[in-house]
Formats: C-alpha cells, structure tokens, sequence
C-alpha cells in the first residue's frame, strides 16, 4: 500500500500476513465489487494503484486478456514481492512497479481503467493522488475505488478500547484504526473526485458480512496483519483476550460481524 502509516507495512511478516488473512477475509469480496463496478474489457489497459498484494489486479487480468495489460503500484517492496509470487495463471501478466502514488512515473494517459482499493485514506494528500491518477487515466477512462466507512463495526470498534485499556503506549495504535476509517463521508470523497477532475462521480454505501470461524482467528488475523506499531507479548495477549471477550455476541455460530465501505466510480 501507498500510504501514511508506512512502517509497519515494511515488516515481511505483515505481508504475509495479509495476504493469508485479510485478503480472503476482507479484500477478496470487495475486489469483486470493484471489478464489477466498471467492468473492465479484452483490450484494456488497467492501473491497481496502492495493489498491495494484487487481489484487484489479478481479477482484473483475467478480464482484459488476452491483449490487455495490468499495471499494479504500491510503496512497499514486501507486499510487491508476494504479489508476484501470486501471479494467475490464467490472463494477461501483471507488471509490478514500486511507486508512490502521488508521484507515480507513469506516463499520461496510460490507463483506461484505474482501481485503489483501500488505499486512498490513507494517503498523506489524498487530493494530489487523485490529481495523479488523473492525469494518468485515458479520456473516457473509468476509476473504481472504495474506503472504509463505518469505524462502530463491531469486528473493528472493541480494538480500540483494549488499545487504550491495555497499551503502555496506545497512541500509534489507536491512530491507525482511526486512519483506517478516516474517509467515512461520502460526500467528501465526491469532493476530492470532483476537485481531481473527474466526472460522473457516484459514491455508494456497501455493506458485507465478514464471516470468520471464531472470535480467536478475526482477532488473530488482524493483529497479525494490519501495521500496527510493535506490540510487546504480555500487551498483545491481554489486548487478544478482550477484544476476544467483547466479540462474544457476534460469535455464536462462528464470527460474523458487518463492515461497510464507501464504493465510488467516476470517468476521466
């Protein structure tokens, strides 16, 4: 990801992580919604900026072969690294690139189609990023992108109070889970869209069920692969046991919990 909680990402572990937990659990599902929003074609040349692992990217390259291309960009080399490793087997190749998203390289006009998943809130200005992706977009060309909206989602909210409860140090804790939701207003989304130079901006609420085995694997998984700052061991478990504690009424039959996110598209 290209973004302003950078460090934590570094961690090869994270990476991993990530693309063992998150991505099936929380990414997976959205990248679909993504992909179907704008519907990319044989052909067509595709941008997944802030790619991390690549799940956009690889749904999209099996939709633009066999003579599209798919491009995918993000700040850390580990994610990168992975995205590679899990390359389809089927579709177009995907070209890995290590670039900031306020400065990608790329030439303009290159793209026809664009996706950031997730990344967007966390840009340190967003409005510059947007300005990019701009530029770099083909007239006509369509961007489907998606945050987070609802930070009282109860896989995500009780984090928070054992953070602050249990954490000699919760501050850069506590910070990274607001920064994950720090772009819930729809219509300031529609701003920045708007402002970058888009057209035909629509922003939508989504909301999906995440759907784990048990309050112990959803907080394992996050804890495990979101950047958050170094937790020491005695903290880490006493932060588990709460979180695990509070997640209680949503665990009956397995965890269930709902998540919402901003869905917006827009044309260049």
């Amino acid at each position: 990801m290209t973004s302003r909680i950078e460090a934590p990402w570094e961690k090869s572990t994270t990476a991993e992580n990530y693309e063992r937990h998150l991505v099936p659990l929380l990414f997976e599902p959205w990248a679909q919604t993504l992909v179907e929003l704008v519907g990319p074609r044989p052909g067509e040349r595709v941008l997944d900026l802030a790619c991390g692992t690549g799940v956009v990217a690889r749904k999209a390259a099996a939709l633009v072969a066999p003579t599209g291309s798919v491009t995918g960009i993000d700040l850390n080399p580990d994610m990168l690294r992975l995205a590679r490793r899990h390359a389809p087997a089927n579709g177009t190749p995907i070209t890995w690139k290590q670039a900031d998203a306020l400065d990608t390289g790329l030439p303009a006009g290159a793209f026809d189609v664009a996706f950031c998943q997730q990344g967007l809130q966390f840009f340190p200005d967003r409005l510059t990023a947007l300005r990019e992706l701009h530029r770099v977009m083909a007239p006509g060309g369509r961007v489907a992108l998606s945050v987070w909206c609802d930070d009282r989602s109860p896989g995500f909210h009780p984090f928070e109070s054992a953070f602050a409860e249990t954490l000699t140090s919760p501050g850069p804790a506590v910070r990274f889970l607001h920064a994950i939701f720090d772009l819930a207003d729809p219509a300031e989304l529609h701003r920045l869209l708007t402002e970058a130079g888009f057209r035909n901006v629509r922003v939508t609420r989504a909301t999906r069920t995440v759907r784990c085995s048990s309050a112990h694997a959803w907080v394992e998984a996050f804890l495990g692969a979101a950047p958050l700052p170094e937790i020491p061991e005695p903290e880490r478990e006493t932060v588990a046991s709460k979180v695990m504690g509070r997640l209680t009424p949503c665990a009956a039959n397995g965890l269930a919990f709902p998540v919402a996110a901003n869905v917006a598209s827009a044309e260049r």
